[in-house]
């Protein structure tokens, strides 16, 4: 049903990512996603740790294609990462466009889907990303600001990956305080 959590660190090049984006399912589009926000990391499936902030970050956004099986994925593990305390903090849950048009069936699962999570990002169909090499898209850091940018415009990141991105770093801000305070 779901996988295994993992009982070693991530490999990843030091300092890691900031978040680790968690793929419910292959083809989520958390590769394209890492590669726009530069703060992030694909942890290939797998849940981090957690519980050694000096290895890795502990904090998750999960990433589910919006089709039934996507949603359906991303519930399992929801559930999963409820049921089994794990130490990781999930932050939210992103979930991708499949397709131009979204069915009602399909939105109102992902309402379900969502509902169980704390924050919920959804990134529209961008119609020249199937076709994109993934090292020719941009990167967006929080650092470099919210650029102002033309809805559309070619060369940049998208605008509600950038939302995403803005809203994964206030979702970071509010759970310091809970981290620091150990519950």
């Amino acid at each position: 049903m779901t996988a295994a959590i993992h009982s070693a660190p991530i490999p990843a090049d030091r300092p890691g990512p900031a978040v680790w984006l968690l793929g419910a399912h292959g083809g989520a589009g958390v590769s394209t996603l890492a590669h726009y926000l530069s703060f992030t990391g694909d942890c290939e499936r797998q849940w981090p740790r957690g519980n050694d902030i000096e290895t890795e970050s502990p904090y998750v956004v999960m990433v589910a294609r919006e089709t039934d099986d996507g949603l359906k994925k991303a519930h399992e593990r929801l559930i999963q990462h409820r049921e089994e305390n794990l130490d990781c903090e999930l932050l939210g849950l992103i979930t991708v466009a499949h397709s131009p048009t979204l069915d009602k069936s399909v939105r109102q699962y992902r309402d379900v889907v969502e509902s169980a999570t704390a924050a919920h990002w959804r990134i529209d169909w961008h119609r020249f990303l199937p076709a994109a090499s993934l090292p020719a898209l941009p990167r967006w850091h929080p650092l470099d600001g919210v650029p102002e940018q033309t809805k559309g415009a070619r060369g940049a990141v998208p605008k509600d990956v950038i939302d995403a991105g803005v809203g994964i770093v206030t979702a970071i801000q509010r759970s310091l305080p809970h981290l620091r305070s150990g519950h």
